[in-house]
């Protein structure tokens, strides 16, 4: 196992300029890759109405049950509204302590009434609009052009990939004659490739990580689904680091490739 670790140490010190670049590349085509992979998955669609109209009212904390149970009927029983819910205090992330209701308008004409009746409404300490403007919403087209950015961003991974390593590979040519002239075991010579790309693909998976939690950040809040946005979040994330590692793996599996060339054996 020491072994593997120095061969992978003198492996990754041959970077040069050339393969350096194209390797940073296809990490950049490959985070590229991941994120509209995760984008498929996160952003909604923008389906009409939907996530639109959005109305946020902050209870006082002065307000009891009993009168927080009868506004909300009251505000179900209103044909002007598509949905209406409540989170408890606990579930709300700002210094408002009383509670909130999250209000859906059936047409953005019947917003400015419901939100003056709401602010007119005793109980209620403040109202504000809260549109979805926060969250981004995927239309057919560019959802098509996510599925077309992922197979594009794909390829370029690995051919950029390939390259890179043959640039490295060819650095590292002399040293890979000595290894296999000294009867080093050829899987821990394939294996120290196929690990450097696994490297590639790893760091672009975290790299994605932090963007999701960054993502994540910036959505928390209003009118949200707070412990579902995590959850989910979590699950692409986990999901887009497999499968960073396994793109790695096949950029690992292209470079191996080129060390079946008579420019690496030790006889030539």
């Amino acid at each position: 196992m020491t072994s593997f670790f120095f061969l992978e140490r003198e492996l990754l010190g041959a970077i040069r300029a050339r393969s350096a670049t194209l390797l940073l590349f296809a990490l950049l085509a490959l985070f590229l890759f991941l994120a509209c992979f995760a984008s498929l998955f996160l952003l909604p669609d923008a389906s009409p109405g939907r996530g639109a109209n959005k109305i946020v009212a902050y209870a006082s904390p002065r307000m009891s049950p009993a009168a927080i149970n009868s506004l909300f009927e009251r505000l179900q029983a209103r044909p002007d509204l598509q949905s209406v819910h409540f989170s408890l205090p606990e579930q709300v992330t700002s210094d408002r302590t009383g509670g909130t209701f999250t209000l859906e308008a059936r047409s953005a004409a019947a917003v400015a009434s419901v939100v003056e009746s709401l602010r007119l409404t005793e109980g209620i300490s403040s109202v504000e609009m809260a549109t979805g403007a926060k969250k981004v919403a995927l239309s057919s087209g560019a959802r098509l052009a996510l599925l077309c950015g992922l197979v594009v961003c794909a390829l370029a991974s690995l051919v950029l990939a390939r390259e890179g390593f043959r640039a490295l590979l060819a650095t590292f040519r002399g040293e890979i004659r000595l290894l296999r002239l000294s009867g080093i075991a050829e899987r821990q010579l394939l294996g120290a490739v196929v690990a450097a790309g696994v490297l590639v693909g790893l760091l672009a998976g975290l790299l994605l990580v932090l963007g999701l939690a960054l993502y994540g950040l910036s959505t928390a809040g209003i009118g949200t689904d707070v412990s579902a946005d995590v959850t989910r979040l979590v699950g692409v994330g986990v999901v887009s680091v497999l499968l960073g590692v396994l793109m790695g793996s096949l950029m690992g599996l292209l470079g191996v490739g080129h060390l079946s060339s008579a420019r690496f054996s030790p006889i030539s």
